[in-house]
């Protein structure tokens, strides 16, 4: 953004003194306003100190010193020569102006403010004070003071672009973005491929989402100024967000090249590598960026993820918790501090800070009802309401018992294909869809507080399961699984968290005999699985409509193995055996380091090794395979023999 100050000509034309010899002091200032445009400091500084030794309180020539005083880098001695020039003649708005400038780059906004005001009332068609007082309002976080004056100077001077640029500016920060993207195109119109518009159209359009519109932007910046820094970066970031980390890698590359003692570069790259699984390199880039700036909160925030990803939890909680001393209302690294706390097992601590996912996600439902904080409910109704996706859902439905214990009416609302599964949940009164009307209720409470407010520690998780049953009016589904020799083992091998994993990866599942597969597989399809000859899998997609028929297939299925997803949890609530593989750097639920799940008794975790490398897991699977597959067959549909958790 484009904020320069303008400044106003520093001496006006020049009639009679204000006493003593007019004709010679004239002349004088002149000739020292001229050394002062010219860059000779010390001459213009002599000749000023000239006159007022004979016309101590020549207004015109105390206001000219105090700007070449300010020049000299002595600005308090130059407001208080300005103030004395004011006191002496304090008519001129040139005064007044130059004196806001001072007092702004000193970084006194509200006093500068005042005297630009000051300035506006002797000048009202000042185009250069309206700039600087919208500029000023920009600064101090007030977009819609700015905006007026941006627009009554473009009254006046239309072909002004800075004054379209930073008009720009003050709209998009109120997120009028269609405006703020036609005051930009205004100013390109007036001069095109002016980097500092390119770079704010740019920003615009990535916040609208036209990535494809903001990289074309950039580009032509850096077209214009190759050795652009911002655009550079700019062009990195709208890389990343279009999901091609590797081009972003390049930008951020090339800005470093420009300027290798950039920070926020640094941290740019350091993201970008982290995207790509590339923790080690991106810590260097963080510490980096933390020696040139060490009292940035963000870096270390993005060090504590770097370290996270690394293994390295307990410093990570130690950078989360700086960038929380540095900057103590930061959502980020708040609610990364309390996956931290969560995932090495200090629930209790950790439940507290994760509220403040509501920041972060900006969930916010307004209810009018007071959000519940444990106490008894004698009779009166809560709302438990879902906030984050199906797997979150599906593990904290299991406290819905303990709070119907506190002698309340208990309504659930639950995305829509949960709808027919969660009627099966105990103490559930009523169970309404996401988006439907919903009923009287006295108390309200996100499901993933619950631990907060019941005092959930890990010795005690609610475990006891299942917590949700297939529904009576379910699809029968023993004709569709049938009963086969062997295992029969239901898949899900892509999910929102870890995506998808090359299907090639699975080949050591298919080397094992006697397992019949299913898949679980729903949503936007994965690549297709690559099978040897002979080997085929069940696909159950059609059929899988919402999570109760889900739970149906599942429950005459004698495996599940799954990746990180709602099948899962599904399996878990149904109290099926569940293989699930997880990456090295895993979601906080999982905690560390175990083959086990406190949250599923019937669950058998599989964890990379090395971050990226699923073939290890798969292999391990394959050997757990092996070890059941000819075991006999689960006597009824419903039932299963298979072990759990691996021998001891």
């Amino acid at each position: 953004m484009n904020r320069r100050q303008r400044r106003a000509e520093a001496q006006g034309k020049h009639g009679r003194a204000e006493g003593g010899p007019a004709g010679p002091i004239v002349r004088w200032l002149n000739a020292a306003l001229a050394d002062q445009r010219a860059g000779r400091l010390a001459e213009a500084e002599r000749i000023c100190r000239h006159i007022l030794v004979i016309e101590p309180d020549h207004a015109q020539t105390l206001h000219l010193l105090g700007l070449i005083e300010h020049q000299l880098g002595h600005s308090e001695v130059a407001t208080e020569r300005i103030r004395k020039a004011i006191r002496r003649n304090g008519r001129d708005p040139a005064f007044h102006h130059n004196l806001g400038n001072i007092l702004s780059e000193q970084g006194l906004l509200a006093d500068a403010m005042g005297c630009y005001e000051q300035a506006l009332a002797l000048a009202p068609a000042s185009v250069d004070t309206l700039y600087n007082l919208g500029n000023t309002c920009q600064t101090i976080g007030q977009p819609e003071r700015a905006i007026g004056y941006f627009e009554r100077a473009l009254y006046l001077r239309p072909e002004v672009i800075e004054l379209h640029n930073n008009l720009g500016s003050a709209l998009q920060d109120l997120g009028r973005l269609d405006e703020a993207i036609a005051c930009y195109r205004k100013a390109l119109a007036l001069r095109p491929d002016t980097v500092e518009v390119l770079d704010n159209l740019a920003a615009a359009l990535r916040a609208q989402g036209q990535l494809e519109a903001a990289a074309g932007c950039y580009e032509r910046a850096i077209a214009r100024t190759p050795e652009r820094v911002e655009s550079h970066i700019g062009l990195g970031v709208v890389r990343r967000e279009q999901g091609r980390p590797e081009d972003a890698i390049t930008c951020f590359e090339q800005a470093l090249t420009l300027a290798p003692d950039h920070p926020e570069t640094r941290v740019n790259l350091g993201v970008a590598l982290i995207d790509l699984g590339r923790a080690q390199e991106a810590l260097g880039h963080y510490e980096r960026a933390l020696a040139l700036h060490p009292d940035r909160a963000e870096t270390h925030n993005n060090l504590g993820i770097a370290l996270e990803r690394l293994g390295r939890h307990a410093e990570a909680l130690s950078c989360y918790e700086r960038a929380i001393a540095l900057t103590t209302d930061y959502p980020e690294a708040h609610f990364n501090r309390a996956h931290a706390l969560l995932i090495t097992g200090q629930l209790e601590e950790g439940w507290k800070e994760y509220e403040w996912r509501f920041a972060v996600a900006r969930y916010d439902r307004n209810f009018g009802q007071p959000l519940w904080s444990g106490e008894r409910l004698a009779g009166q109704s809560i709302l438990l309401h879902a906030e984050q996706g199906f797997g979150d859902t599906l593990q904290f439905l299991r406290y819905t018992p303990l709070v119907a214990d506190r002698g309340g009416r208990v309504v659930l609302e639950v995305p829509g294909p949960l709808v027919r599964l969660a009627r099966s949940v105990e103490g559930a009164s009523q169970v309404v869809a996401v988006g439907e009307p919903l009923p009287a209720f006295d108390f309200h409470c996100p499901l993933l507080s619950l631990p907060r407010v019941l005092g959930t520690t890990l010795s005690t998780i609610p475990d006891a399961v299942p917590y949700v049953s297939v529904p009576a009016e379910a699809a029968a589904w023993a004709e569709r699984i049938g009963i086969e020799p062997g295992i029969r083992a239901g898949l899900v091998w892509a999910g929102t968290t870890v995506g998808a994993l090359d299907p090639h990866l699975l080949e050591p599942l298919w080397e094992v005999a006697g397992i019949t597969w299913f898949s679980l597989q729903v949503g936007d399809r994965p690549e297709r699985l690559v099978l040897p000859n002979g080997l085929k899998v069940v696909d159950l997609s059609r059929w899988l409509t919402d999570f109760a028929e889900t739970a149906a297939a599942v429950s005459h299925l004698d495996l599940v193995i799954t990746v990180d997803t709602a099948a899962a949890h599904l399996a878990g609530a149904l109290a099926r055996p569940t293989w699930v593989m997880l990456p090295a750097a895993p979601d906080w639920r999982w905690l560390l380091g175990r083959q086990d799940s406190p949250w599923y008794p019937t669950m058998r975790l599989f964890r990379q090794k090395k971050a990226g490398d699923w073939l290890n897991v798969t292999r391990e699977l394959a050997g757990a395979l092996a070890q059941i597959a000819l075991w006999p067959k689960a006597p009824q549909p419903g039932t299963s023999v298979l072990p759990t958790q691996p021998p001891a």
